[in-house]
């Protein structure tokens, strides 16, 4: 009996002691904790990062790609070249339109853009779908005025083992070794090698989606600012591999929902590619995809090419 009840004492002990480090040291920055002052967090920042990229930036960028991680490899020498016009590549992780329209605000207020390339996720625009807290931790909030800050104490994301993991690489970066910078100039990614086998299907799409009107809403709103500075506003869907795209047109409900989503945006944006059909199929090897929803830079600079030609 004695032993049961020291076993499950040390088990909860440590649980506490585990979870309370990853609440202390927030590894992700999805609750804004830093509670000892490390200088730098283990994992990318994209938004603060980039951020003071621009702020700090010596180039005057007229041109800006903008869009979720699947967005993070367009490389932006291909779109000086096509449009003339110096390239930022402004993508942030785990983003929605809420992400997009403080960057713009962000961008008129810092330069004089005359094109935006801007990326949009089907999973994005699902109603599910919550808006990343770190948005709000980031400084792009100041351009995000009427929107509430949700109230988050504690966060999925950081109850799991991954999460302890990159919490102590936050500790040991800070402490012994030197951080590991995946933005280059221009906002550019490091590069990838192209994996080899299946494509496997990451950030698989809920067939319970619910199309969110107040996030069409804000394209709109997008799109009329984009207007009213005199900036062209060119929007694609993000490209999904075949396999992925299979499941969502294989369930008759799901792509009705797919296709309503589709025909809400076309009708919003004047210019306006959609890469989520059957004709990905041809491009869907391993070549091309990372996984499902992240594309390799020589397919990501094919499709710079197909919009801007």
């Amino acid at each position: 009996m004695s032993y049961i009840r020291t076993f499950f004492i040390s088990t909860i002990t440590l649980l506490v002691l585990f979870v309370g480090l990853i609440w202390a040291i927030d590894p992700y920055n999805k609750l804004g904790n830093n509670i000892f002052n490390f200088k730098t967090k283990a994992v990318a920042q994209s938004r603060e990062n980039k951020y003071y990229q621009l702020e700090s930036a010596k180039k005057d960028y007229t041109a800006f790609i903008l869009g979720s991680s699947a967005a993070h490899r367009y490389p932006t020498q291909v779109a000086n070249k096509l449009t003339g016009l110096l390239t930022y590549n402004y993508a942030v992780q785990h983003s929605t339109v809420y992400d997009y329209l403080a960057q713009v605000r962000h961008i008129i207020d810092k330069f004089r853009p005359k094109l935006i390339i801007m990326q949009l996720d089907f999973s994005g625009f699902d109603k599910n779908y919550k808006v990343d807290n770190r948005l709000f931790n980031s400084p792009l909030k100041k351009y995000l005025k009427q929107q509430k800050r949700p109230k988050v104490f504690f966060n999925n994301d950081l109850f799991t083992l991954d999460a302890l993991r990159d919490s102590l690489r936050v500790v040991y970066v800070n402490l012994f070794g030197k951080a590991r910078h995946i933005y280059l100039e221009d906002g550019n990614y490091v590069y990838e090698k192209n994996k080899k086998g299946i494509i496997k299907i990451k950030q698989d799409s809920n067939p319970n989606f619910v199309l969110d009107s107040e996030r069409v809403e804000l394209v709109k709103e997008i799109r009329s600012i984009c207007e009213k500075n005199h900036i062209r506003l060119i929007t694609l869907t993000s490209p999904i591999s075949y396999n992925h795209l299979s499941k969502i047109l294989s369930n008759s409900e799901f792509k009705k929902k797919h296709d309503h989503f589709i025909q809400s945006i076309k009708e919003v944006l004047p210019e306006f590619y959609n890469f989520q059909t059957e004709e990905i199929k041809d491009q869907s090897t391993p070549e091309n995809f990372l996984d499902s929803t992240h594309l390799s830079q020589e397919m990501s600079a094919h499709i710079l090419k197909n919009i801007l030609k």
